[in-house]
């Protein structure tokens, strides 16, 4: 039976031919264009952007500070320390002597036995501390992190990773060296019948390693040869 209106005219029938639903055409996000930024993007960049400043701002004064050592030629000049007779033989003296700047300023021992000086700087090579001479023992302790050094500043014990820095040193009157160089680098020896006139000349500071070699000066956790030579301060 045929289905009909109330007017008795046919309902139509059959396949739909209303509108259809169709998808819609997704939104152009622009994510295809190379030149379009989104939130995201702008937002990630930026704190990549900051933490890279960040890491500059640490990285570089740190760097900076560890390397100042080893990469800047330091002035230096003789500097009179004093008459030879202020130095008595078989004991190690402590003194202040002044370079060409004040950072220059350093505490230096004297060390005058068998006719030899050495001028041993009281710096330690771990971190720069103070060392102290102790006299009973003949030998240098570091108060901070416990190195210790024997008499000639080798390392004997504790975080240094090298001896003792050392200045250049000679005896001088009316202006003539009076000895020679000594037996080990920086050492200067002393003639028995040194004039009475003679003085003590300290000069450039620098670094040995445990054989006594010498290096360019170098700075406090510094190690003067090896492999991790190679990377500080990397």
């Amino acid at each position: 039976m045929a289905d009909t209106q109330g007017n008795g005219a046919p309902s139509p029938g059959g396949q739909y031919s209303g509108p259809r639903a169709v998808d819609p055409a997704p939104p152009d996000t622009h994510r295809q264009d190379p030149d379009y930024i989104t939130r995201t993007r702008f937002l990630s960049g930026v704190a990549v952007a900051g933490g890279a400043v960040l890491t500059a701002a640490i990285l570089v004064p740190l760097v900076g500070f560890a390397v100042a050592d080893t990469v800047k030629d330091e002035e230096w000049r003789w500097v009179d320390a004093g008459p030879l007779s202020d130095f008595a033989p078989g004991e190690t003296a402590s003194l202040a002597i002044s370079g060409p700047n004040p950072e220059a300023d350093r505490r230096v021992f004297v060390r005058y036995k068998d006719n030899q000086i050495i001028a041993i700087w009281n710096r330690c090579a771990h971190l720069g501390c103070p060392v102290q001479y102790i006299q009973a023992g003949d030998n240098y302790i570091c108060p901070c992190h416990g190195g210790a050094y024997d008499s000639l500043g080798r390392t004997t014990a504790g975080p240094p990773p090298r001896p003792l820095d050392r200045f250049d040193v000679k005896v001088v009157a009316d202006g003539e060296d009076v000895g020679r160089p000594g037996d080990v680098p920086g050492s200067w020896r002393v003639p028995r019948n040194a004039p009475d006139g003679a003085r003590v000349l300290i000069g450039k500071a620098f670094s040995i390693d445990v054989d006594q070699n010498p290096y360019r000066l170098h700075g406090p956790g510094e190690e003067v040869d090896g492999v991790l030579a190679n990377l500080y301060p990397f």
